[in-house]
């Protein structure tokens, strides 16, 4: 299967849900309603009479879950399509022509009508009024992290139903058989517009726990977020629902619709969602540059002293240092010494790896001068030598809900000492071997033995680089305190380097209580 050729530049992350996937999930989320709102299977809606009483006329009917649709023709941004059903029940209405109150059955009948999505934010206690379930879970996500309640915030996503008005005729569809009496049609319409206006008014989707901006936040905390609905019109079911995110208390872009817009491309395909290529709820990904250039690369930067240069996926190293050492008694001796190291760190597209390549180098040019100002060079002798690094990091998420996390698998190598050398100007080379050490400063006396220390320094410093930078990212990551939207409802799986793009992909599983 391919990913998605969307590419983060606006947003640090996307958690793309696809509809099949909300339906789902809308499922238990009406469940957990009519538990919440202590309604049965059967609903019963006498709206109120203005004394507070309720009237004898209404309707009693057991109501389906909802279903959302992303697809709405000529939509606005963030606009869903909601359709209730009911399945069965009675409609007890005032029958005007007979003047008298009558019954008419159910079966089947619904309507759908077009809604906004908002977002709202909300603390613990009157989240425990909303949704007790949505509750503790943010409750236990943030008990977690080990921080104060004061670090995060939370905010829900919900679908605003309170100024949707069934008797009017715009943005709805009404499927009631054309045989039903128009007055017991206006009663139902009349008795489910009090259930969404109020108990009904503001239905839950969702709730993200994330930190909050007036505390510092480290690389991967998402400190803010938008929504988007994409649809997709050649499969319904993988259209999406997405919080695009931000880390770090970076700043949204400043015209939200337009950087939305730009995310033209298709979250997931129907392949990911009806199991041919994969079976998932949609997917996450996080921007390349957040984990590269923001995390990963301040470790390297840290050890070794220096910025890595930029090359599209690929994050590069490099550093040459030259000395000269001198000596005189019946000549002038000199040594140029050169050290040093390139390290280059890519992205491998398509996979759930990085690639490590490198190479530390190291050459001195040994000179012997008559005295004098027309001193005339009578030696040299030129001996380089280096020593090439190669391997690969695999990343992995371990799955489960309790916390989001990546391991490491770090596997690299240095491969042998390639030495080379050229001597010229006398025939004893032994002459030169004898001073190069001392000129240089170390005690080793053959050519590979002085090679091979003069790399040796950063053979250790690569070493450390690796380990301290790639060794640790689960230990690291975790303690960033990631609570991607979702966390504790979805697991996170199959992490990749996107083939159309580089950012980080994961799977996304719904797991269902």
């Amino acid at each position: 299967m391919k990913d998605s050729t969307n590419l983060l530049t606006d947003f640090d992350l996307c958690l793309a849900l696809a509809q099949k996937a909300i339906n789902s999930q809308m499922t238990y989320a009406w469940k957990a309603w009519k538990r919440r709102k202590q309604f049965s299977d059967t609903l019963s809606l006498y709206p109120k009479k203005d004394d507070g009483t309720p009237s004898k006329f209404g309707l009693t009917a057991v109501i389906s879950p909802l279903e959302v649709s992303l697809n709405v023709k000529d939509g606005k941004l963030g606009q869903v399509k909601v359709t209730l059903t009911l399945a069965s029940g009675n409609v007890h209405y005032y029958d005007e022509d007979r003047e008298e109150a009558a019954d008419q059955a159910i079966s089947n009948w619904s309507v759908s009508f077009i809604t906004d999505l908002d977002k709202k934010p909300v603390d613990l206690a009157a989240l425990a009024q909303i949704d007790s379930d949505a509750h503790d879970v943010a409750a236990q996500l943030i008990a977690g992290s080990g921080l104060p309640d004061s670090v995060f915030a939370i905010e829900y996503l919900f679908m605003k139903l309170t100024e949707v008005d069934l008797l009017l005729s715009d943005n709805k569809n009404v499927n009631i058989p054309d045989g039903v009496n128009a007055s017991a049609r206006t009663k139902a319409l009349s008795s489910l517009n009090h259930l969404l206006q109020g108990d009904m008014g503001e239905f839950m989707l969702g709730t993200v726990v994330r930190r909050n901006t007036l505390h510092a936040a480290p690389t991967f905390a998402m400190t803010d977020f938008v929504f988007d609905v994409h649809a997709n019109w050649t499969n319904a079911d993988a259209a999406t629902l997405s919080y695009l995110g931000v880390f770090a208390g970076r700043s949204l872009p400043n015209d939200i619709n337009a950087a939305r817009i730009e995310l033209a491309g298709d979250w997931v395909s129907p392949g990911m969602i009806d199991g041919s290529d994969a079976l998932v709820s949609g997917i996450m990904a996080i921007r390349k540059e957040v984990f590269l250039d923001q995390y990963l690369m301040p470790q390297f930067t840290q050890v070794l002293g220096v910025n890595p240069t930029v090359n599209g996926l690929k994050r590069r190293f490099a550093v040459q240092n030259t000395q000269s050492h001198t000596s005189r008694d019946l000549v002038d001796r000199k040594v140029e010494d050169t050290r040093g190291y390139w390290l280059e760190i890519a992205i491998v597209p398509g996979s759930n790896a990085m690639s490590i390549a490198g190479s530390i180098d190291g050459s001195f040019t040994y000179t012997e001068h008559t005295l004098g100002p027309a001193g005339m060079e009578t030696a040299r002798l030129e001996g380089s030598g280096s020593k090439a690094i190669s391997g690969s990091v695999a990343l992995s998420t371990p799955g489960g809900t309790s916390a989001f996390s990546v391991d490491a698998k770090l596997n690299y190598g240095f491969g042998d000492l390639l030495s080379h050398e050229d001597a010229g100007g006398f025939g004893k080379v032994e002459n030169a071997m004898s001073w190069i050490p001392k000129l240089l400063g170390i005690n080793k006396g053959t050519l590979l033995e002085m090679l091979g220390e003069i790399v040796s320094d950063n053979v250790n410093a690569l070493n450390a680089a690796l380990q301290r930078a790639l060794g640790h990212i689960a230990v690291d990551m975790s303690h960033h305190h990631f609570i991607p939207p979702g966390g504790g409802v979805f697991t996170f799986q199959n992490l990749r380097f996107s083939d159309q793009t580089g950012d980080m992909m994961l799977d996304v599983i719904y797991k269902a209580p």
